[in-house]
């Protein structure tokens, strides 16, 4: 399956991505490795129902749908899901709703539990983390905020004021991550903050850590 923008004009390709406020890595889809999606899988249960943001060719949400109680799948690109669904055709399992929406706009459906967000290049962290806390979601499965492996957020744990933090790494729930200090806590986890300087506007760029 191609997941670049194959032959389709340059010019229709910038029209695409401005009508949906991404840049282009945020909206071209490239599969991840099974090691992440094997990570994915063993964190939910059957009893979960859950959305995927940006679910691309759908070889992820096919494979929760074996092992929970709902997906609903949100690809961007009607190019991706038509192919998708080409290919799956007749064999669609009746858990899995697939939807050719943009997820910024998508309204997230009651009774979600875990959300999937695989995408290293993502500008809309923030956007998404707090529309799924907003409707009752515990878990955001990620790798948007260190880039690498799979993250276990819970959306229902208490946040730390950011001023309130003076040593030690941080990841902030508009998708910064970061250090503070001089570098005498390298080795401890991160601490869950909000009100990062990269949450205030002269410090959105601020998104790697130190």
């Amino acid at each position: 399956m191609k997941v670049g923008w194959g032959d389709e004009r340059t010019d229709f390709v910038s029209s695409y991505l401005a009508r949906h406020d991404l840049d282009e890595w945020e909206a071209r889809f490239s599969p991840y490795d099974e090691e992440l999606y094997c990570a994915v899988l063993d964190r939910v249960t059957s009893a979960d129902i859950v959305i995927e943001i940006g679910a691309g060719d759908l070889r992820l949400a096919l494979r929760l749908a074996q092992h929970v109680q709902r997906v609903y799948a949100v690809e961007v690109n009607p190019l991706l899901v038509a192919r998708a669904l080409e290919e799956i055709g007749l064999s669609l399992p009746r858990n899995l709703a697939v939807i050719c929406a943009n997820a910024l706009d998508f309204p997230i459906p009651a009774g979600v539990t875990v959300g999937v967000l695989l995408m290293r290049h993502c500008r809309h962290f923030g956007h998404y983390f707090d529309r799924l806390q907003a409707v009752g979601c515990r878990w955001l499965l990620t790798n948007a905020r260190w880039k690498y492996g799979l993250e276990a957020i819970d959306l229902k744990a208490p946040r730390t004021p950011f001023a309130e933090l003076t040593e030690g790494w941080y990841a902030c729930r508009c998708g910064a991550v970061g250090y503070v200090g001089m570098g005498s806590c390298p080795d401890l986890g991160p601490v869950e903050v909000e009100d990062c300087p990269a949450c205030r506007p002269e410090g959105a760029g601020d998104w790697t850590a130190a």
